[in-house]
């Protein structure tokens, strides 16, 4: 019989790929060209890191990895703007910057498979209240017109709710 040759996937590792390149960062460090502290060398990484197992997931079509490498891109870039003092961050932002990012890394998702309008409804969700949370904290909005706003308009997240279910492919 003759044997099987299996087809090397062209898949690669995304852990590989960031001990490279947290190898280069400290490296590159301590020959002082980068005078940035291992902890910013490591978000980077790690953002870098995130937004490859992205691009890996839409070639391959793994689902789970769009959510986890965008939501751990997202967090890579909240913290690499927070040491590099891009924004000014103080702790109560966390909540808000998380709830970004979530919101975030489910439209990615949405976005690799638009058929789910499911998860539009926490993308939304997440990035509102992120969203609002900013705007409010930066002064763009007040506090008591956002809680007007919210108070008003909720209904529209259920109305999108049941679109959502009438528009849902039947298995």
């Amino acid at each position: 019989m003759e044997p099987s040759i299996q087809k090397r996937s062209r898949e690669f590792s995304v852990f590989g790929i960031l001990l490279i390149l947290i190898g280069v960062g400290l490296i590159l460090s301590k020959l002082h060209l980068l005078n940035y502290s291992w902890k910013t060398i490591f978000w980077i990484c790690m953002g870098l890191a995130g937004f490859a197992s992205v691009i890996q997931a839409f070639i391959t079509r793994r689902r789970g990895m769009v959510f986890w490498g965008s939501l751990l891109f997202f967090i890579s870039v909240a913290m690499v703007s927070h040491r590099l003092a891009l924004v000014e961050f103080v702790p109560w932002d966390v909540p808000a910057t998380i709830s970004l990012a979530l919101g975030l890394s489910f439209l990615i998702l949405f976005m690799y498979e638009p058929s789910r309008f499911g998860v539009l409804i926490p993308a939304i969700l997440f990035c509102g209240y992120g969203t609002l949370y900013y705007l409010w904290w930066w002064d763009i909005i007040d506090w008591f017109e956002m809680k007007h706003y919210v108070y008003t308009y909720w209904p529209v997240i259920v109305i999108l709710w049941g679109l959502s279910l009438i528009f849902k492919p039947k298995k």
